[in-house]
């Protein structure tokens, strides 16, 4: 009916939309009151003229006429005031509406669904129960069977095929509709659909949009495609992304189906704020259980190396999900041999670190599986064990311990090494009288090595108070050489009269991870009084570390740094050096500089080698009422842990080197090989070939890699490949076939880390944009919900009513209905 009246009044069509307000306005040049005074005038007349009429007429019909003839009269003075209707009209702008669904593996869970809200969700995505009431509806057992164990992707997949709810079809009918699938990645998905809508952009009307041809839930051919196969989810990523696409044209926000999970990229909720900036609100279904019961074992930690019969503590992380006080057993495994076991119990969904302890009887590569035994009612069963790689050996650590005299931690030192039977320790001592190198059998040497080869062979190299004149310059370059080329460790353990200001511009200080104290210079400390007790702080780095582990529990660890016996010196030096990592600090704030604490135990990687600097020789007061104990304890996880490159079989003359030991089928694997020739010199050759299979596999089943030099570093290059299916590979180089290096590759496992819907942080990430969290039983208020927070255009359009078709057939028929009433009263 609004729409024959525009035409009437000869508004266009395509130009209108909701009418929002109407107001009557005049652009004639005669004023209100003369035209006023026209129609009195004119009414007047009109009155007297039929009251003069010679004709007798009834009073009714004079009447009619008398009113007929003034409304005649004032439409023809109307004209004069040029009347005008200006209406409001309220439109909307074709927006775009971009949907994102989840495509990562974790929607292939399949959720035991206990609760009965939790099962009716699925009954109204499948289309059993009325989509528009909700959880409330009564429904038979006999109609939920089978829906208490779908997939999260079978779910949303129904959702979407839902005759009833008609959720596509209703979202492509209001708006543009744009799908994409994202994991890792996003992937625009075709919209399969034949009556797309041209000109996205222009204005409609109520009547276009109940023209356009709705489509049907089965004309959505890219539902089908969805596979939930990958093997990351980046949900701010892919937010950031289709945002970004469609900067600058209109959007009515973003529909994103997921389960919250997040494991890469940027931080959903960091995106969600971003879109709010943007003015792209998110609305979001949730698919998934907020409580499933799971048990999640989420990390294994153990020592690369280990020694025969040398006893082995494993630390496991596990958690669980809807568990709280339940128990379960952790099995250890080592190969298929059961070597340790604990029982573990739940309390809340907090992470709960597990130590277990194991002796190994035989040496050997072996695969270090931590397992529960998965429950009937877990949610994923895939999640429940976790397993490393483990070398197990039966040689020595060869180390050497170079000093200038014999200090009481040299002593201390020096009978630890002999004790152990992991080690092999060899001794310079440059004010030792000479005749200790002559004996059979002796652990001291006459001098510091002077060549290669008897340089190169050591593991470990205990530098301690050792004056720089007892040393060659071509002694300090291959000391230096020996870390950065050829994978050696170096530890460096502070004196009073020498280390480390005393090597201030020289190669060793470029190797250590401090810097030194302006203006200290290399004067002696030796008659410095010590009688202040300290007692040194771990960092944050410290207490991770294994070789700060004097005790099985964090907690207990920290507490009994706290409660050693204190130190009475450690060596001044003003900060750590950037990409050191520092274990130990000196709490002292007169020590303190604008860097922070004073380092006093600091790591860093030097070239292919490492470096240990220990600021203090009082460690031997940890002696104190306790023994040989802790500090055989420290000193042996340090020369361990310092040395465990050279332990898993790295050569001389090929140093084969990746960023970590574990892979991921489809993670891109770096590979360094700095490689010399007999002669220790380096090697020159525009390129090497690698050669990478699986251990258990023949020759002919191996790939091959080209290794490129890298600029400005002789002897290096560098070669890369993606990480093949899973399973153990190793690696060689065509010069020295004989060294390997071992690494393993396993299925991803980042989408069963979090099996929980993460409904809190989807209903955040909608509230912070702007936009609304949706379950499957408030679904079908979507469409309407997007909709309402859908700006509007409001328009003036105005109509000359006195130039209309409709006033002209005003005019027409009050004059004709006259003129037929005056020829039926025989009138003229």
């Amino acid at each position: 009916m609004t729409d024959f009246i525009l035409k009437l009044l000869g508004a266009r069509l395509e130009s209108a939309g909701d009418i929002a307000g109407v107001r009557l306005m005049f652009h004639g040049g005669m004023g209100m009151g003369w035209f006023v005074l026209g129609v009195l005038v004119l009414g007047g007349l009109a009155w007297w003229l039929y009251q003069q009429s010679p004709v007798s007429l009834t009073p009714l019909r004079r009447r009619i006429l008398t009113a007929l003839r003034i409304i005649f009269l004032t439409l023809l003075l109307l004209l004069l005031l040029r009347p005008v209707l200006s209406f409001t009209v309220e439109g909307s702008v074709r927006r775009s509406l971009l949907l994102l669904v989840d495509n990562s593996a974790s929607m292939q869970i399949k959720d035991p669904r206990i609760h009965a809200d939790d099962v009716k969700r699925v009954a109204l995505a499948r289309n059993v129960l009325d989509p528009a009431k909700g959880l409330g509806q009564a429904v038979e057992q006999a109609r939920l069977g089978g829906l208490d164990n779908l997939a999260r992707m079978d779910i949303v997949k129904s959702a979407l095929r839902n005759e009833r709810l008609d959720l596509l079809p209703r979202l492509d009918q209001e708006f543009d509709l744009v799908p994409f699938s994202f994991a890792q990645t996003v992937n625009a998905l075709p919209r399969g659909k034949g009556d797309e809508v041209e000109g996205d952009e222009k204005k409609e009307t109520t009547e276009t949009k109940k023209r356009r041809k709705k489509a049907s839930v089965k004309s959505f051919e890219w539902v089908d495609r969805l596979d939930g196969t990958g093997t990351l989810t980046a949900l701010g990523d892919a937010m950031r992304e289709v945002v970004q696409r469609k900067r600058g044209q209109p959007l009515s926000g973003v529909l994103i189906v997921t389960d919250g999970a997040s494991n890469s990229g940027l931080s959903p909720l960091e995106a969600a704020a971003a879109a709010k900036q943007e003015g792209v609100p998110l609305y979001i279904y949730g698919v998934g259980i907020t409580s499933p019961r799971d048990i999640i074992v989420a990390g294994i930690y153990a020592p690369d190396i280990s020694f025969v019969k040398d006893e082995v503590r494993v630390n496991v992380r596990v958690r669980s999900q809807g568990l709280a006080g339940e128990t379960a057993r952790l099995v250890l495994k080592l190969g298929t041999e059961k070597i340790a076991e604990e029982e573990v119990r739940f309390a809340g969904e907090a992470e709960k670190l597990v130590w277990l302890k194991f002796t190994p009887e035989r040496t050997g590569d072996f695969e270090l599986e931590a397992s529960i035994e998965p429950r009937a009612d877990e949610t994923v069963k895939d999640n429940n064990s976790r397993t490393q790689r483990l070398r197990v050996v039966d040689k020595k650590i060869k180390v050497l311990l170079v000093e200038q005299a014999p200090r009481w931690e040299y002593r201390y030192l020096q009978a630890m090494l002999m004790r152990d039977r992991r080690i092999e320790v060899k001794v310079v001592l440059f004010e030792g009288d000479p005749s200790i190198s002559r004996g059979e059998g002796t652990p001291y040497l006459e001098g510091f090595p002077t060549r290669k080869d008897d340089l190169y062979k050591y593991d470990l190299i205990l530098f301690g108070d050792v004056d720089p004149k007892s040393l060659s310059t071509a002694n300090m370059e291959a000391l230096a050489d020996f870390v950065s080329k050829f994978g050696g460790a170096l530890v460096m353990v502070a004196g009073k009269q020498f280390s480390p200001n005393a090597y201030r511009r020289t190669p060793i200080e470029r190797m250590l991870p401090v810097e030194f104290e302006a203006g200290t210079g290399a004067a002696s400390t030796a008659d410095t009084v010590a009688d202040k007790p300290i007692r040194l702080q771990l960092t944050a780095a410290g207490k991770s570390s294994t070789m700060m582990k004097l005790a099985e529990k964090d907690e207990e660890n920290v507490n009994f740094w706290k409660n050693l016996p204190p130190i009475f010196w450690d060596a001044r030096v003003t900060r750590a050096k950037p990409g050191a990592e520092v274990l130990l600090v000196d709490p002292d704030p007169v020590k303190e500089t604008r860097f922070g604490k004073m380092p006093v135990m600091a790591l860093q990687q030097y070239g292919l080698g490492q470096v240990l600097y220990i600021g203090t020789d009082n460690t031997w007061r940890w002696r104190k009422n306790t023994g040989d104990s802790y500090h055989t304890a420290f000193w042996g996880q340090i020369s361990q842990r310092m040395a465990v490159q050279r332990l898993l079989g790295a050569s001389k003359r090929t140093q084969l080197t990746s960023e970590r030991q574990n892979y991921v089928t489809g993670d891109r694997v770096n590979i360094y090989a700095r490689l010399y020739s007999v002669g220790f010199d380096p090697v020159t050759d525009p390129f090497v070939r690698g050669f990478y299979g699986l251990r258990s596999g023949t020759i002919g089943d191996q790939s091959e890699l080209q290794l490129r030099p890298v600029p400005d570093q002789p002897g290096v290059y560098r070669g890369e490949f993606i990480a093949p299916a899973p399973g153990l590979y190793h690696l060689h180089v065509d010069q020295d076939p004989e060294m390997k290096l071992d690494f393993s590759v396993t299925e991803p496992r980042f989408e069963l880390g979090e099996t929980a819907m993460n409904e809190p942080l989807l209903r955040e990430m909608a509230s912070v944009s702007g936009g609304a969290f949706f379950r499957e039983e408030d679904l079908f208020k979507l469409p309407d919900t997007i909709m309402k927070k859908t700006d509007r255009v409001r328009s003036p359009l105005e109509v000359e009513l006195w130039s209309s078709p409709l006033y002209f057939l005003l005019l027409i028929g009050v004059v004709t209905a006259e003129w037929i009433l005056r020829k039926l009263s025989h009138l003229k």
